[in-house]
């Protein structure tokens, strides 16, 4: 083969393999961060499968930890990630429908009531986990929730559901919505704040 032959070749290959490897941009489901809120909360609901990382700070009974956060929805299945002390160095919990199920760092399970005993004592409350997917949308689960809506958009800044009261402090482009990336889930006794990095 001729060298220019060669290196036509090589350069092929290359492009080739950078193609390859190239990160995929995380797919636009939305109808994008400008279009009104109405559009966007409605293609909201419909969202069954996304995932999220970012950071979480958790305050309760005088105690409180920071953390890294990872969290997977699957249509009824969802994996949650806390990476911090926890006591214990981070813990891991899986819902399926109604089953719930959680492991630690130290390579214990749990399932059922004990599993949601568990979780309590790591974080100092009852993390409301069926509600959780639609919380971290930005969007009270179904059922019954008091809104706090802007007056000219009717973007939702907050609501109050099930007795906590859930903030949307900051919202920034991703999906082709406008997602939470800073959010507060709280109640009397306890605070969790969550920073949103990435969505996918």
């Amino acid at each position: 083969m001729a060298p220019r032959a060669a290196l036509l070749a090589g350069i092929g290959l290359l492009a080739l393999a950078g193609c390859r490897t190239a990160p995929v941009p995380p797919p636009i489901i939305g109808p994008g961060a400008d279009a009104p809120w109405a559009e966007q909360r409605d293609a909201l609901a419909r969202v069954s499968r996304y995932a999220l990382a970012g950071r979480v700070a958790v305050a309760a009974g005088g105690e409180g930890f920071s953390g890294g956060l990872r969290y997977q929805q699957q249509e009824q299945r969802a994996d949650l990630a806390i990476d911090g002390p926890l006591g214990m160095g981070g813990v891991r919990v899986n819902v399926d429908g109604e089953a719930v199920t959680i492991s630690n760092s130290r390579g214990e399970s749990f399932d059922g009531p004990a599993a949601r005993a568990e979780l309590e004592q790591k974080l100092g409350f009852t993390l409301p986990l069926t509600e959780l997917r639609w919380w971290l949308l930005g969007l009270p689960a179904p059922g019954e929730a008091a809104l706090e809506q802007d007056p000219v958009t009717g973007e939702i800044r907050a609501f109050q559901q099930i007795g906590w009261r859930v903030s949307i402090d900051k919202r920034a482009p991703a999906m082709g919505f406008a997602l939470p990336q800073r959010l507060t889930v709280m109640r009397d006794g306890a605070r969790m704040k969550l920073l949103i990095e990435t969505w996918k």
